[in-house]
């Protein structure tokens, strides 16, 4: 089970815009690319983006940020090699970045390269030692592959530097809930929750701790709230989507998941259980 808050690593890069006439249609494309992106057209944005690429030379400064918005449409998109190959391009363009390197990691996690992964993050993090996206997603990766030790220690990390930290006291309450203390772990959930009443993330949590307690109708009152207080918190939909299927209700888990993967999901809990709807 996943619920671990995974700070989101698929924001499109803003674009700086050169004033000649080629340059311009050019950046026409772009911004039309990213109204795409912003409506949930990833088919039309991957070939905008495409298209734009192609009107680049070597030279353009931003054609790395191009790749980059491509890899992410079509991750959205479930290209996962496709991505792959633009975060990759991406990358040799911009070899030390920590937003792509952070976005490459979670796609490889996603694909099972947890070897893969680790390098991007230990890159990321060899040029941002404090960088809280790549600890925070390096611990889930540590969690996925067992290791909760290495988990706890980056969580503990963050806390060291930043003891307030939302994500980091989140996924230690989280690492308890999946080594079985469901106690520990709700006592985390519900304090957090005193403090941040209106955060969907731990609504979430709380909700998440009654499912892995199988008390679904209790688990499905708190991931309802959770999506009354964000309707975009695709993590509830993904929650309420396992509810379903608990229930043997197919068809109402694959309506969730799909939403969540629309709202920007690209997480490899999600896919996995889309599949097994099919």
């Amino acid at each position: 089970m996943k619920r671990t808050c995974c700070i989101t690593m698929t924001l499109i890069c803003l674009l700086s815009l050169s004033v000649s006439s080629v340059a311009q249609t050019r950046n026409e494309i772009i911004k039309k690319a990213d109204l795409y992106f912003s409506k949930d057209d990833y088919e039309g944005a991957e070939k905008l983006y495409k298209k734009a690429i192609e009107m680049s030379d070597a030279q353009s400064e931003d054609l790395y940020v191009l790749y980059t918005n491509m890899g992410t449409v079509q991750r959205r998109i479930d290209k996962k090699q496709e991505a792959l190959a633009s975060y990759n391009m991406a990358i040799r363009l911009n070899p030390n970045n920590v937003f792509i390197l952070n976005n490459r990691a979670s796609l490889k996690g996603q694909l099972k390269d947890y070897k893969g992964a680790l390098s991007d993050y230990e890159q990321a993090l060899s040029s941002e030692p404090r960088n809280t996206e790549s600890l925070i997603n390096r611990s889930h990766l540590y969690k996925v592959m067992g290791d909760t030790v290495a988990a706890i220690k980056d969580l503990k990390f963050i806390l060291s530097y930043d003891p307030g930290n939302l994500p980091a006291r989140n996924n230690y309450g989280d690492v308890l809930m999946n080594q079985g203390n469901c106690n520990e772990a709700m006592a985390i959930f519900e304090s957090l929750l005193a403090e941040h009443p209106n955060e969907p993330i731990l609504v979430n949590n709380i909700g998440e701790v009654y499912l892995k307690m199988k008390q679904y109708e209790k688990a499905m009152e708190y991931f309802n709230r959770a999506t009354d207080i964000k309707s975009s918190y695709s993590t509830a939909y993904v929650n309420r989507g396992e509810v379903y299927m608990k229930l043997g209700k197919y068809d109402k888990a694959k309506k969730e998941f799909q939403k969540a993967i629309k709202l920007g999901d690209d997480s490899t809990r999600v896919f996995q259980l889309l599949d097994q709807c099919r």
